[in-house]
């Protein structure tokens, strides 16, 4: 009789989340499961931005002028690589061309500085000129974003009770390096121009690894890799999600990641700002290793996904009412990988 086959651990952990929400839809979270096993983060942002309903790529909301302007971003823990782009309007996949200009090393062969984000024709400029493939604006404009543009614009609706920014993350726990990006249309009826957290390094995504000196010469190591979705401005003005990751990897007296987390949100988010994330952190020391999934908003629905060490996907359907809560007006969620 042979003896059964072991599975080996899967290496590369991944976690999705499909944007802040004002309500409960169970679709987003099975949506979010198979984005979750398709592959790296960035394939997983490229699938969101096929799906008509989450606002990125096709199906983005439209701004006051009734167009489409999508931004991401991209973030390596590997050199601490990071790309952005805002105000694109013909190309199907601006994840794809975020991660392109992070990794690109066009202005270094040519001694010049590198940009960290590309906005408007010149971001548009330059997929053209790396062959991603563009399109006419009209194609990114879907029905939907049609019929939320003139909801909210006759019935004066408040614009954040719609999808929000969409985001991926991973690490991989033989090399400890991480990945994370982010893709959105922004909020409907944003004024044309206007960029949100995804292009602003630090706010929208981070991923960093960190080395510590134990004792003997030995070393430990963690890795954070988290995004945000919600309130722009308040995100940028917050540096959220370095904020957090800093955090985090300065603690060295073992408190909860959730109560880091905690604390950092009651200091610096503005009490009326709508907000949301997820982060995977690693502590990896000799042969133990500890990974963690968190989860925290104040938005009513935040559906996400996580592909563990054994290959299998979690969903996850964060909820909060604001109406009943506790003393803290947002909801934090811990889950041990």
């Amino acid at each position: 009789m042979s003896r059964p086959k072991i599975k080996p651990d899967c290496t590369e952990l991944i976690a999705v989340h499909g944007g802040a929400c004002a309500k409960y839809d169970p679709s987003l979270s099975e949506d979010c499961r198979y984005v979750c096993g398709t592959g790296s983060v960035e394939k997983a942002l490229t699938d969101f931005e096929r799906i008509e309903k989450f606002n990125c790529g096709f199906g983005s909301h439209l701004t006051i002028d009734q167009e489409v302007e999508c931004e991401a971003s991209y973030m390596s823990s590997k050199n601490m690589s990071f790309g952005a782009v805002g105000a694109m309007s013909n190309v199907f996949h601006p994840s794809r061309v975020a991660r392109h200009l992070a990794h690109s090393n066009w202005w270094k062969q040519r001694r010049l500085l590198h940009p960290l984000i590309l906005v408007g024709r010149g971001a548009e400029k330059y997929a053209v000129k790396n062959d991603f493939p563009t399109c006419n604006p009209e194609e990114l404009i879907s029905n939907a974003a049609k019929d939320s543009y003139e909801k909210y614009l006759h019935r004066m609706l408040h614009p954040y009770d719609t999808h929000d920014t969409v985001g991926a993350i991973s690490i991989n726990t033989n090399t400890m390096e991480a990945e994370s990006g982010t893709s959105s249309g922004g909020i409907v009826l944003k004024h044309s121009g206007r960029l949100g957290h995804s292009c602003v390094y630090g706010s929208g995504t981070w991923s960093e690894r960190r080395q510590y000196e134990e004792p003997f010469d030995q070393f430990s190591e963690r890795t954070i890799s988290i995004c945000s979705t919600g309130h722009g401005e308040s995100l940028v003005k917050a540096d959220f999600c370095r904020g957090i990751a800093t955090r985090v990897l300065d603690d060295e007296e073992g408190i909860m990641y959730s109560e880091i987390i905690r604390e950092f949100i009651r200091e610096k988010m503005e009490p009326s700002a709508r907000f949301g994330g997820i982060a995977l952190i690693v502590d990896k020391f000799k042969e133990r290793m500890s990974l963690e999934f968190l989860i925290f908003h104040n938005c009513r629905y935040l559906p996400a996904a996580v592909r563990g060490r054994n290959n299998q996907i979690r969903v996850f359907e964060s909820k909060f009412d604001p109406d009943n809560c506790t003393d803290d007006k947002f909801v934090i969620e811990s889950f041990n990988m």
